[in-house]
C-alpha cells in the first residue's frame, strides 16, 4: 500500500489527485491533506469521505512525515522546487503538477535532488497519458507514417478563471506562475510534440501575446519549433478557445496522422499506398486505431502508484520535464527578442 499525502487543496487536487486516488485504494491510500487555507483541505476530506485523513497547514511538516511514501504537489508552480527538493530530502516521491517549475536551474535542483535520495519524480503531464495520443504514439513508432518531417498541435480552452472557478488568481502574477497560456498550457502541447517526435527541439520563433483577457500574462501562442535532424514542428496555445480542443497533425514520408480529442474518431491514419513514381493522392488507405481505456488523470495517477510499487522510473522523468520547460523558456525569450533563439 502507498501512502500519500497531497500539498494543495485546489482544483487539480479536487479534479485529478483525489479522485484517482480514491479509486485506486487497492493501492494507495491518502493520510494527509495539506493546505495553508485548512477549510479546503476540510472541504476535500468531506468531499471524498477520508475519513481518518489528517489536515495538516504547514506542508514542512507533511515531508517529514514517517508514515508517507509519495507527496502529490499540486501547488501554484513557483512552489513546486523547494516543495519537492524538500519531499525528496525526506526520501517521498513525488508526483509534481506540470510545469515542473518555472526555470529550468530550479528544475535541476528538483532532479538532483530525487537521483540524490533515490527517490522517483515524475511530472503529471497527463496529455502523454490521453488514451487517443497512447494510440497515435503507437502508430507513429510502428514506422506506418515514413519519416516523420512535420508535427503541429493546438490546446486551447477560455481560460482557468473558468476551470479553477475563483481560484485562478495565481495563474496571472507571473512571479507565480512564470506565465500565462504558454506556460499553462503550452507545455502541455509543447510537451506531446516532443514526446511524439522522439526528438530534441534545437530552436524556436514565438508570436506570444495577450489578446483578450485584461491581465498582464499572455492568452495566446504561437511557436515554430527545428528539430535536432532539421525537421519542424509547430503548437499553438490559447486561453481564448471556446470550446476546449487538443489537436495534432503528424506529416511523414508515407502517410499522416490527425487527432482531435472528444470527436467520434479521434485518432485518423490516412497511408499514401502508391506505388514509387505515382501519385500519391490516387490510393489512400484509412485507418482508425482502437483506442485504450481511461482518463488522462486516472491513468496518469494510477501509472504513477505503479511504479513506486514496481520500483520503475516513469517515463515523464524530471528530466522530460526540464527539457519541455527548456523549450517553454526559449519561446518567451523569442518572443522577446523577436527572432531565433536556440533551446537551451
Amino acid at each position: 500500500m502507498v501512502r500519500v499525502a497531497v500539498i494543495g487543496c485546489g482544483k487539480i487536487a479536487e479534479r485529478a489527485s483525489l479522485p484517482n486516488l480514491v479509486n485506486y485504494k487497492e493501492k494507495a491510500q491518502v493520510r494527509v491533506l495539506c493546505d495553508i487555507v485548512e477549510s479546503k483541505a476540510k472541504s476535500l476530506r468531506d468531499k471524498f469521505e477520508l475519513c481518518g485523513v489528517d489536515i495538516i497547514k504547514d506542508w514542512k511538516k507533511a515531508v517529514t512525515r514517517r508514515d508517507i511514501d509519495v507527496i502529490f504537489i499540486d501547488t501554484p508552480n513557483y512552489l513546486h522546487e523547494e516543495m519537492t527538493v524538500a519531499a525528496c530530502n525526506n526520501k517521498k516521491h513525488v508526483l509534481v503538477e506540470k510545469p515542473i517549475t518555472i526555470a529550468v536551474k530550479a528544475a535541476d535542483n528538483m532532479i538532483k535532488a530525487a537521483k540524490k535520495n533515490g527517490v522517483y519524480l515524475m511530472v503529471e503531464q497527463t496529455q502523454r497519458f490521453d488514451a487517443v495520443h497512447q494510440a497515435a504514439k503507437k502508430v507513429i513508432d510502428s514506422g506506418i507514417l515514413g519519416k516523420i518531417h512535420n508535427i503541429r498541435g493546438r490546446i486551447g480552452h477560455a481560460g482557468p478563471e473558468y476551470w479553477s472557478q475563483g481560484q485562478a488568481h495565481w495563474f496571472y502574477d507571473k512571479k507565480k506562475s512564470g506565465g500565462g497560456a504558454m506556460i499553462d498550457i503550452g507545455v502541455h502541447i509543447t510537451d506531446l510534440i516532443r514526446w511524439f517526435a522522439g526528438k530534441k527541439i534545437t530552436e524556436v520563433f514565438a508570436t506570444i501575446r495577450t489578446i483578450e483577457k485584461p491581465v498582464k500574462v499572455d492568452d495566446n501562442a504561437t511557436v515554430l519549433f527545428k528539430f535536432e535532424d532539421g525537421s519542424k514542428g509547430e503548437i499553438e496555445c490559447s486561453w481564448t478557445t471556446r470550446p476546449y480542443e487538443v489537436l495534432t497533425f503528424v506529416y511523414g514520408s508515407k502517410g499522416k496522422m490527425m487527432t482531435a480529442i472528444g470527436t467520434e474518431k479521434p485518432v485518423r491514419v490516412v497511408i499514401a499506398k502508391t506505388k514509387k513514381g505515382e501519385d500519391p493522392n490516387c490510393t489512400l488507405e484509412e485507418m482508425y486505431p482502437e483506442i485504450g481505456p481511461g482518463a488522462p488523470w486516472e491513468n496518469a495517477v494510477h501509472y504513477f502508484i505503479d511504479c513506486v510499487i514496481k520500483g520503475q522510473i516513469p517515463f515523464v522523468s524530471g528530466e522530460e520535464g526540464r527539457e519541455t520547460m527548456r523549450v517553454i523558456n526559449a519561446a518567451y525569450e523569442s518572443n522577446r527578442l523577436g527572432k531565433w533563439v536556440k533551446v537551451k
